[in-house]
């Protein structure tokens, strides 16, 4: 899991902008009703490149306080690897266990690029690889300063399914800058370097 650059989430500088109500429908899930809330927007840029380093991200808060709050680039540098990451997102969800209880939590999941995907997925539609708590040490050395931030998701919430392995990362529930840098940890860097865990 070796990357050719170290890179750090303190160099993403995160500028706060336009703040405007809106609505939106998560990608899965069929037929949801829209969810109501706030669309924040940010200008980035990412300090560990020296070029094709600004991007716009929307912060989407929702109404509802056990509600999603979803991260994605708005815009993106034009580098042919970043341009379907418009359509992913990173979303964050209410920890309500513990330690945990009144932060929130996204699951550590990389990005898969479009034209590497695995063996085990010949359809191609995974778009991400979701991380289990074992695989901690597997991250690229990017992750070493969030150790302390992360947890299995079954410390943090409760869970019917059987994803109380998955590991997850704990931020501030108002850090947006935080939510940004992460989405750079899991999926611009990953992309850009071409990390795949064993």
């Amino acid at each position: 899991m070796a990357s050719r650059k170290r890179y750090r989430l303190d160099e993403v500088a995160v500028e706060p902008g336009e703040v405007r109500r809106a609505k939106w429908t998560f990608a899965k899930g069929g037929r949801q009703a829209p969810v109501k809330g706030s669309e924040h927007l940010y200008s980035v840029t990412d300090g560990n490149l020296a070029s094709r380093n600004k991007w716009e991200f929307l912060v989407r808060v929702p109404d509802a306080a056990d509600g999603r709050v979803e991260i994605r680039p708005r815009t993106t540098p034009p580098i042919h690897t970043w341009k379907a990451l418009t359509y992913r997102s990173l979303q964050f969800q209410k920890a309500t266990k513990g330690e945990a209880r009144g932060k929130r939590y996204g699951k550590v999941s990389l990005a898969v690029p479009t034209s590497g995907r695995a063996k085990d997925d010949p359809r191609g539609n995974r778009t991400k690889d979701v991380i289990r708590g074992d695989q901690r040490r597997d991250l690229p050395r990017w992750f070493e300063g969030l150790q302390g931030r992360m947890r299995t998701k079954e410390r943090v919430r409760s869970t019917r399914g059987t994803d109380g392995n998955t590991l997850v990362v704990l931020v501030n529930p108002d850090d947006h800058a935080m939510m940004i840098r992460l989405y750079f940890a899991m999926k611009v860097w990953v992309l850009k370097e071409g990390i795949k865990l064993q």
